[in-house]
């Protein structure tokens, strides 16, 4: 997997858990997030996420795969113009796991998540 895929998925993954923890602002994530998962984050972080109260969200582990091949730009150079890749991740909090699934687009110029699901 291209490592800055990898990091790019973490990285988004890391930006939710932070809003819905409170830590970072929901209009900090603009760009990275699509506005009705902004919205969906802020409400998250009003309502609470279950085990909350165990404490702040760690990433415990975290997978990606391709979700397609890779599209190229419009001069057909060998780099791509953007990938889609499926993310799944468990974070903690206190003793306990929980899940993230997520798709996120990947382009030269950086990373967009384009679905997400807190479980």
């Amino acid at each position: 997997m291209p490592v800055p895929a990898r990091r790019a998925a973490h990285a988004l993954v890391i930006m939710a858990l932070e809003v819905v923890d409170r830590q970072r602002a929901p209009h900090h994530t603009r760009g990275a997030f699509p506005p009705h998962l902004v919205e969906m984050l802020r409400a998250l972080a009003r309502g609470g996420v279950p085990g909350q109260h165990l404490g702040p969200a760690r990433i415990h582990r975290l997978h990606i795969h391709a979700a397609g091949p890779a599209f190229l730009r419009d001069d057909q150079s060998e780099s791509p113009g953007f990938a889609d890749y499926e993310v799944c991740a468990t974070y903690a909090r206190g003793p306990r796991l929980f899940a993230v699934a997520a798709r996120i687009r990947v382009t030269g110029t950086g990373a967009t998540c384009t679905a997400l699901r807190l479980a």
